[in-house]
């Protein structure tokens, strides 16, 4: 079961945090310290990682887990988290796969080493804020582990969504197809913010087996499997440059969604 927003949450923000609009540290999150595993994906990320490090610095006191996955990066992407790492051992974990897996296998590798009761995975450009986690994290479905929360990207009046018109437009037609081959009836799969339990992200990760940019797909799939209301909330997002889909990606991710959707159907019933 799909549970869509009514209206979009208010954010509290500032305008001086580097490498994002999004900085402000909101109150509730103080609140829920120490219980949240956040995993970032890597690959070819050394020339964004110093916003989500200064992000991380404004916000230590969180205790939140820090999980950043290197994914067979080819640029200083490796020296940068090591680096990063040992001004805060306790808070930074980096996680580094053999080669260039797939992000699919870098989200994997986080949510299974995850170690706080709670897991989500944002993007490493910041295009969402991971403090945006603590909207979330105290609601009883959420934090029960019934529900898995994905954010969508949907413009509204307010502004606080910032899309390209192009990368939209692919999104809705991937969306669509998507809809058509696995009955799935969410919004926006390939948002790069979403949040749940660690032993229910434990639990999907080990029946994941989609390298590639459709494991959104086969997460939210998964979960409904296993029972999981799937709830989408808009969250605010600014839109970065440098995807790193191509035009060749969207070829294997249409192969992978038909894949995923046999593969589940052959699962048996839990």
């Amino acid at each position: 079961m799909v549970v869509r927003p009514a209206t979009a949450k208010s954010l509290r923000e500032t305008s001086d945090s580097p490498g994002s609009i999004f900085n402000s540290l909101d109150i509730h999150a103080r609140a829920m310290s120490q219980s949240l595993s956040v995993i970032v994906p890597c690959y070819n990320e050394a020339c964004r990682l110093k916003g989500f490090f200064e992000l991380i610095r404004r916000n230590i006191d969180l205790g939140w887990q820090w999980i950043f996955v290197n994914d067979g990066s080819t640029d200083d992407t490796g020296t940068c988290l090591t680096a990063f790492q040992k001004t805060a051992p306790e808070s930074i974990r980096v996680v580094s796969l053999p080669g260039n897996q797939g992000k699919g296998a870098a989200v994997r590798a986080g949510l299974l080493a995850a170690d706080r009761p709670m897991a989500g995975y944002i993007d490493a450009d910041l295009a969402a804020s991971p403090l945006e986690f603590s909207r979330f994290m105290a609601q009883q479905d959420v934090a029960s582990g019934q529900t898995l929360l994905l954010g969508i990207r949907l413009k509204t009046q307010d502004g606080k969504v910032q899309r390209l018109l192009y990368r939209h437009i692919m999104g809705r037609v991937f969306q669509t197809f998507t809809s058509v081959v696995t009955g799935l009836t969410v919004y926006d799969t390939q948002c790069g913010f979403k949040l749940m339990t660690t032993a229910r992200a434990r639990q999907i990760a080990n029946e994941m087996a989609c390298d590639g940019f459709a494991f959104d797909v086969e997460l939210i799939m998964l979960a409904e499997r296993r029972g999981m209301q799937v709830r989408e909330e808009l969250i605010p997002w600014q839109e970065k440059g440098d995807s790193r889909v191509r035009p060749g990606h969207i070829l294997e991710m249409v192969w992978d969604i038909c894949r995923i959707r046999r593969r589940i159907r052959k699962m048996p019933q839990l």
